[in-house]
């Protein structure tokens, strides 16, 4: 009964990593998302841009020329931001695989190397807590992208818009 209460102890030491293996994993997939809707922004804003090439230069095509630019900029900096962040995530996940490897290794052997899986659970954790500010930061980008975009569209609609029409600057309150 002894050996079967160690073995279960180990065992559920051995899965308490489980829950950030699995908080990593999500993160991984929203992110990888992330990834591809600004791939699939990009690939967009390089249509439009190959159209506004073929058309006559005037002061609106300018205009939108410099827009798109600096969409393409900020989605090549979104897409840095969000493959540095998806690194970090797979590094902290092979961390707690770690952390759970090394706490059944080491309670197998009866070492006194307790601090492997400890050293291996806060890197994970740490680096977890690395990637979150990344993607703090590629929110907050994403957040300026889209209101470029509303400027952009209000600025170009402005003289078709109602007579009460005030241009809204919702986004500046925020810092932008």
């Amino acid at each position: 009964m002894n050996d079967i209460s160690a073995s279960l102890g180990i065992l559920s030491s051995m899965i308490t990593p489980a829950v950030l293996i699995l908080a990593s994993g999500s993160l991984i997939l929203t992110t990888s998302q992330r990834l591809s809707r600004v791939i699939d922004r990009v690939r967009k804003i390089s249509v439009e841009f190959s159209e506004i090439e073929m058309k006559e230069k005037d002061a609106h095509t300018e205009n939108k020329r410099k827009i798109l630019y600096n969409l393409l900029r900020k989605s090549a900096m979104r897409c840095r931001l969000l493959t540095r962040a998806m690194t970090i995530l797979y590094i902290s996940l092979g961390f707690f695989v770690a952390t759970s490897l090394t706490i059944g290794i080491v309670s197998v052997l009866h070492t006194s190397y307790s601090w492997v899986p400890t050293a291996f659970g806060l890197m994970g954790a740490s680096l977890l807590f690395v990637s979150s500010a990344i993607l703090i930061v590629e929110s907050r980008l994403t957040l300026r992208v889209v209101a470029d975009e509303i400027d952009y569209v209000i600025e170009t609609t402005l003289p078709n818009a109602p007579n009460d029409f005030k241009k809204p600057n919702w986004y500046k309150r925020l810092g932008f």
